[in-house]
């Protein structure tokens, strides 16, 4: 079945557009756990536009966005799910389909019947097949036909309410114009760089402006949740072929088999990973060595390892995949994993204990303290000697107008650098200079010597060095799809904008607990 979704790939970006519609923008308006927990309502899954929504119809919603990412993403998808709450994602779809049941948009069922048919996943021989259609639904999306097609009547319904919403959106020649030059306008910098690091060995800092700098800005220095956890893992040999690294995957699966057999009793609940067919375990009653209960299961390949308390932005020595640390943060106390595959390996953990966030006492946190207000005094010393070599240059100019940041550094003492050419928005690799700095330039003239610019660590003075605007002649040729992209970027800003404000109108009361990056996991 995946076989037939890889032969068919650039089929996925014209897949049921409707539904890019509702997943672009629950990324940008909620993020994970957006929705608080109530006990109230347990029949029902939440409140919308004051319509009682059950939970049969907020799974079956849920699915459909499900549905959406694996049709979107093909065999990837997975890998997207784990930045995905599909909770918060079935929210947004249940309002816009409110929004426009308001509006009467409806969709027949030869609309419905001729978008299933238009399908080029569901071809073969360049016609609709009703065997292919069958087995993709049934095998890849684990659904039925029916299901497969009112999800496809909501995701037109959802397709028509943005096409209404955006009919009227349009663009002038002066914004086209406008949105190629900053996409495509370059300039080159000349830059005097005071960086605060530099400052860093001339400060200090006494007890008492450490207590009160800790006392004001003590929540900086919260310590997030954090997880212990062990691991059975297999490292993947340098240079190993897929073969391999499948043989070494098969390995684990069987051995996952073997520890649910021996300590370990599945949890109801749905699967986590379709790939394998794993389901996230927990320990059972029996008596388990908390601390190492994977360890016994260690092989000549497989090895076993615990870590220290860690956040998620710690990761640990040679494990680098996102998803390992997803599970690691999702799982409660005691379960474990299913198998973790990543580029580099194959895992299997166990959470064996876990911490709430706090926040420290100074002695706990002292040298992050001390660290941090270094910083903010270094940065004011550079601040200082910026302003001193900007008002410098104001004295060299009322000498000398045809003074440039390349003369005056000169008598400044300082070192003079110049950037390659940039795009507004476009950081340069390898260079300690801000984006917010880079794109400031753009709005000074030529030869114009900016005030001092503040960046994260370092104090800037630049001067625009070369100025590239566009070429007119490629603005003509490119201006036809430049001008089709950007109306389409516009009308997803209205739609969004529009979103927004409905968000804001449902007045939603949600009465189960938010999706994680794994939501099945959450609900274990």
């Amino acid at each position: 079945m995946l076989k037939i979704l890889r032969q068919k790939k650039r089929a996925q970006k014209i897949i049921l557009s409707g539904m890019v519609i509702v997943m672009v923008f629950a990324f940008v308006l909620w993020g994970a756990g957006a929705w608080k927990q109530s006990s109230k309502e347990s029949n029902y899954a939440g409140v919308v536009f004051g319509r009682r929504v059950s939970n049969p119809e907020f799974r079956k919603i849920r699915a459909s966005c499900l549905n959406d990412l694996k049709f979107r993403f093909g065999e990837n998808y997975n890998a997207i799910l784990q930045f995905v709450d599909l909770n918060n994602q079935a929210w947004i779809k249940l309002i816009l389909l409110e929004q426009a049941k308001k509006q009467k948009i409806t969709v027949s069922n030869q609309e419905v019947i001729d978008e299933v048919a238009s399908n080029p996943l569901f071809s073969k021989d360049g016609k609709f097949n009703q065997d292919t259609y069958g087995r993709i639904i049934r095998y890849f999306l684990g659904s039925q036909p029916r299901e497969f097609e009112e999800q496809t009547r909501n995701n037109l319904i959802i397709r028509k309410l943005y096409v209404q919403a955006t009919k009227d959106v349009a663009l002038t020649d002066a914004e086209v114009l406008e949105a190629y030059k900053k996409d495509n306008e370059t300039l080159s910098l000349n830059y005097i760089q005071i960086n605060s690091k530099d400052f860093l060995a001339e400060i200090k800092i006494s007890e008492d402006e450490l207590k009160d700098y800790y006392q004001k800005n003590s929540s900086q220095f919260k310590r997030p949740p954090t997880v212990k956890i062990e691991y059975l893992g297999i490292d993947y040999p340098p240079d190993s072929k897929e073969a391999q690294r499948i043989g070494l995957s098969e390995q684990m699966n069987n051995l996952h088999s073997k520890i649910k057999k021996s300590i370990l009793q599945p949890r109801s609940g749905l699967m986590v990973s379709p790939s394998t067919s794993l389901r996230v375990v927990s320990l059972s009653n029996r008596a388990v060595e908390p601390s190492n209960a994977l360890k016994s299961f260690a092989t000549d390949n497989i090895t076993h390892n615990e870590s220290g308390f860690f956040a998620f932005d710690e990761p640990l020595e040679g494990i680098e995949s996102e998803e390992f640390y997803k599970y690691a943060f999702s799982l409660k106390a005691e379960q474990i994993s299913p198998v973790i595959q990543t580029s580099k390996g194959v895992y299997i953990l166990r959470v064996t204990q876990k911490k709430d966030s706090y926040i420290p006492e100074l002695a706990e946190a002292k040298l992050k303290a001390e660290e941090a207000l270094k910083l903010i005094k270094a940065k004011e010393e550079a601040r200082k000697k910026a302003e001193d070599y900007r008002n410098k240059i104001d004295g060299y100019l009322k000498n000398d107008q045809a003074i440039n940041l390349k003369k005056a550094a000169e008598p400044l003492g300082v070192e003079l650098k110049t950037t390659p050419a940039f795009k507004r928005g476009q950081a340069i690799p390898d260079a300690d200079i801000d984006l917010s700095v880079l794109n400031s330039a753009f709005e000074l003239k030529p030869g114009e010597i900016s005030p001092i610019l503040e960046g994260t660590k370092s104090i800037f003075i630049v001067e625009p060095d070369k100025f590239t605007g566009i070429d007119q002649e490629k603005f003509k040729q490119d201006k036809a799809a430049f001008s089709e992209n950007l109306l389409e970027k516009k009308k997803q800003d209205v739609f969004n904008s529009l979103q927004s404000q409905l968000i804001g109108q449902a007045n939603l009361k949600q009465y189960i607990s938010s999706s994680s990056a794994f939501p099945d996991i959450a609900d274990q």
